[in-house]
């Protein structure tokens, strides 16, 4: 095949936590897992209509045609659902623009700035994997029902190739933004119930029927927690009770992490859908637990009858 270039649309998604996963399970059962999960998206790639794909490493490469832009989006929300599906999670992101076609050792390739731009967008965000980024110049070619979608991430800086402003796009369930994935055994639900909220030297009693409680950066939060290092948003995340449920969002930027105070689980709660609570634990603002070894940024919260 001769050497072309044409406008396509490239994402690039990538298995977050393979070195801890072969850690964990042995090269083998790793190995196993990575594969199948990497055979799966290919042949969702397929499905899809991508007219080239690579995959290499834990990574793989997807190529559509100019036509086809929103069927790149399609795939990354569903590569994202294929992942967590199996307990993994992907680092995702695509972008529309020239690729270049060539023969490398007598194979097909596809080189170029615009896969310059998906390899840097894909891991903007190492620490809190299973967002899928994009540009706004992208974002604006997408139909509505994608463009409803998505939500800004904010001005970012890609290195080598300049300032842009980001933007994410959601994947989760649409028929069900409130998802109980922490699902504490619960006896019949209390009438009313109450949480306690404690960081360093500030408690605070939510009840049940109070309003939305804000924690982050701003002063204006109910739980502010400044920040030198600007990884927590000014409106980091909000907790909420529901039907006596008490739910947690995080709609920030750096992520937020749950610690279960039942088995001591640590989990990295989804971007912009509402989780259940579990009856006690604590949360890590902004960066993981291990990266706050002096406790700054983390809130301990227990639920209780009122």
């Amino acid at each position: 095949m001769s050497e072309s270039i044409r406008h396509c649309g490239v994402l690039i998604v990538d298995i977050a936590g393979s070195v801890k996963l072969r850690n964990e399970l042995g090269e083998v059962a790793a190995g196993r897992q990575i594969h199948h999960l990497l055979d799966t998206l290919i042949t969702a790639a397929r499905g899809c209509g991508a007219t080239f794909i690579k995959a290499y490493g834990d990574d793989m490469l997807a190529v559509f045609e100019e036509s086809q832009l929103a069927a790149t989006a399609e795939l990354a929300i569903q590569a994202q659902k294929l992942a967590a599906d199996v307990g993994l999670r992907l680092y995702a992101g695509f972008h529309f623009g020239p690729v270049h076609f060539r023969l490398t050792d007598g194979h097909q390739d596809a080189v170029g700035q615009t896969i310059n731009f998906v390899a840097r967008l894909h891991k903007l965000a190492e620490d809190a994997p299973g967002q899928i980024f994009l540009l706004e110049e992208t974002l604006g070619r997408l139909p509505d029902t994608l463009r409803a979608l998505a939500m800004p991430f904010g001005s970012r800086s890609l290195k080598g190739l300049g300032r842009f402003n980001v933007w994410t796009l959601g994947w989760q369930s649409q028929d069900a933004p409130t998802a109980t994935v922490f699902a504490a055994e619960r006896s019949a639900a209390p009438s009313s119930t109450v949480l306690h909220l404690r960081h360093g030297p500030t408690t605070l009693r939510c009840q049940s029927h109070d309003r939305k409680m804000i924690i982050g950066r701003s002063d204006n939060c109910d739980l502010p927690m400044p920040d030198a290092e600007l990884r927590v948003s000014s409106t980091h995340a909000t907790i909420e009770c529901i039907d006596d449920c008490w739910f947690l969002q995080d709609i920030s930027r750096n992520g937020t992490w749950l610690r279960d105070g039942g088995d001591g689980r640590e989990t990295l709660l989804p971007y912009c859908q509402k989780m259940t609570l579990p009856a006690s634990g604590s949360l890590s603002v902004g960066r993981p637990f291990a990266d706050d070894p002096t406790g700054a940024f983390i809130v301990h919260f227990e639920i209780a009858r009122n």
